[in-house]
């Protein structure tokens, strides 16, 4: 009985080391890899916009309207964070920057019930716009 349990006992330490050995992953990247990687970190690392959305509340050939809902917007949303672009002939009133297209689509809601024409829009956002953008939020 002895030796059935000492035999049982040195079968379970010989499984258990074994299978404790094959916890080990070993990783070997290639050449290419290594590459591929530095290129990524070379390309983005000075980068300072990201995809994201905007919120597009305007969108008009007409400089006075453009003011008139610029004013209005921001006597009800000034705590937001909006700008304008003017590519001729068009103006465009922007408000907020997201990273989340969620997060984008709550304060669409929210903007939509004064400005319906308010639409979701894929930009380029900086990431700064992108944190201002939260801080502000979080402070109304």
């Amino acid at each position: 009985m002895n030796r059935i349990q000492a035999v049982l006992f040195f079968l379970t330490f010989l499984i258990a080391s074994d299978w404790c050995h094959a916890q080990e992953v070993l990783f070997v990247e290639t050449g290419h890899i290594q590459q591929a990687m530095e290129e990524y970190k070379r390309r983005f690392s000075d980068n300072s916009e990201i995809p994201g959305y905007r919120i597009q509340y305007l969108f008009t050939t007409d400089r006075r309207e453009m003011e008139r809902t610029e004013r209005n917007f921001n006597m009800t949303y000034g705590f937001i964070p909006h700008d304008w672009e003017h590519d001729q002939p068009y103006y465009r009133l922007y408000a907020g920057s997201f990273i989340t297209k969620s997060s984008a689509t709550q304060l669409l809601f929210r903007i939509r019930k004064d400005f319906p024409e308010a639409l979701l829009i894929n930009a380029t956002v900086p990431i700064d716009k992108v944190i201002e953008c939260r801080k502000k939020l979080r402070e109304k």
